[in-house]
């Protein structure tokens, strides 16, 4: 299965979001990703959580994307270790 071209697809989608969403950074920080406005796209939280489920498929051996995915399943200290909706 070709998980990058989902994830682009995902990405690429430019509907205006209506209700709550949440920043994604296209390419991540760990991965050289920036916090410039180009890298950051609005997503649904179950588009965000899809995102990172991808992300954790095309880069297998990154550790920090799991970390971030499992804190979106599991909760973090963010969220005083509450689940999610994810």
């Amino acid at each position: 299965m070709n998980y990058q071209a989902i994830y682009i697809r995902l990405i690429s989608n430019k509907i205006k979001k209506i209700g709550y969403v949440e920043k994604h950074h296209i390419l991540p920080r760990c991965l050289g990703g920036t916090d410039d406005k180009e890298n950051i796209v609005e997503l649904y939280p179950e588009e965000h959580y899809l995102a990172h489920l991808l992300l954790c498929k095309i880069y297998p051996k990154n550790q920090k994307l799991l970390y971030a995915t499992m804190n979106m399943t599991t909760g973090s200290m963010i969220n005083n270790g509450k689940r999610t909706n994810k």
